[in-house]
Order: C-alpha cells, then structure tokens, then sequence
C-alpha cells in the first residue's frame, strides 16, 4: 500500500512531481531569504541549502537504484529508506565511468531520457559531495557554524555527523552568497535529473504522451 491507497505507478508519478521537486523548492526559497537576511543568519541558510543539496543527492540515487535494479516494484524501491555513502560512491562510478547511451539502457528508458543521462555525466565533479552525503547519512547529522566574528559574520558552515563507529564526516561550505547560488543550482539540475528519469519511465508504463513538464 502506498499514501493514501495510490496505486503502485500513481505513487511514482508523484513522487517524481512533488518528492523529487522539494529539494529544488527548497533550497531556492532558502536562497531567495539569504539575500535579504542578516550577516549573522546566511550561513545557516547556506548549510540548509547544504542539506537539500544532500537530499537531491540520495533521492537521484535512489531513483537510479530503483529503475536499475527491478526486483522489486520503483515504487517499493523508492519507499525504502535513503541510499548512504556506499551506494552513493557506487553511484558516481558508474556515472563517470558508463556512457549516457548505456546509463538509459541499464536503466531500461527510452531515448527521451538521454539529454538527462548526458546531463549527469556533465555535472562537476559529484564525489566532492562525499562528505556531505556520510554526513546526511548518519544518525546525528549537525549545522554547526564556526569562527563567527564578534559581529556574527562566518566565513563558512559546516554540515557534519557521526556514524554508528564514531567516525565523524564534515562537508565544508562558504557562506558567501555565489556559494549558496552554486549549490541551489547543483541541486536544482540533480532533481530535474531524477525527474526526468522517474517521468521517463511513467511515461513509457502508460503508454501515453508526456504529461507536463518535469
């Protein structure tokens, strides 16, 4: 069963239009409140932008792992609990290493989906988010903002946690305005990438033309 007894392919289609577009909503509202915001408060929005960009992450991730591997129903797949630091490195793998005309066939898509595969291989350097996804990951995920001045300015925030060894991960962000406009946009490409990818294969399971823009 799925929220509010939708069926299996309804679930995914909203998942695609609303799940997947929080992050990007989100972080673009949070940008939209750091130009206007105190000095002391834009690193705290900075580091929330860190966070959708974490989501945005984990979310392509597990729309990848839920078109790659079919065993189970997307829609089951994608109701299980978000990938970590693993799947995520395996994740970036293969994206560097498989072509965009392989990436849609292994995820079963059509050829509508390759501008979002070609997309993906093109994004900067996606293991650099490392940090930030062990961190988004682990049981006790922290904003801490340091070395603020007297003033309450800070130079950068930091997103961190502690797995259950008690290794601690940091992911490191300025706290400067261009910063936070360079994360909001990663993450706005990464969700319309997933979208993209999940409105692909609703599209195709219908067996109807494009419903929208995604």
């Amino acid at each position: 069963m799925f929220p509010g007894d939708l069926s299996e392919l309804d679930f995914v289609e909203a998942y695609a239009r609303s799940t997947l577009r929080k992050p990007e909503m989100a972080a673009d509202a949070a940008l939209g409140r750091l130009v206007f915001a105190e000095a002391g408060d834009r690193a705290i929005l900075g580091g929330l932008i860190g966070l959708e960009l974490a989501e945005a992450c984990r979310r392509l991730v597990a729309v990848h792992r839920a078109l790659f591997d079919r065993t189970y129903p997307v829609a089951r797949t994608l109701s299980s609990p978000l990938p970590g630091l693993a799947e995520w490195r395996e994740f970036t793998h293969r994206v560097a290493t498989t072509a965009p005309e392989q990436l849609v066939r292994d995820l079963a898509l059509s050829e509508g989906a390759l501008g979002a595969a070609q997309d993906l291989r093109s994004q900067p350097s996606l293991p650099d988010l490392d940090g930030l996804i062990a961190a988004a990951a682990s049981a006790n995920p922290m904003l801490i903002i340091p070395n603020a001045t007297p003033g309450g300015i800070a130079s950068e925030c930091w997103f961190s946690g502690t797995d259950a060894s008690g290794q601690i991960f940091t992911s490191v962000f300025a706290a400067d305005e261009g910063a936070a406009a360079n994360l909001t946009d990663l993450t706005a490409d990464l969700c319309r990438i997933a979208r993209r990818f999940l409105l692909d294969y609703v599209r195709t399971r219908r067996g109807a033309g494009w419903q929208g823009d995604p």
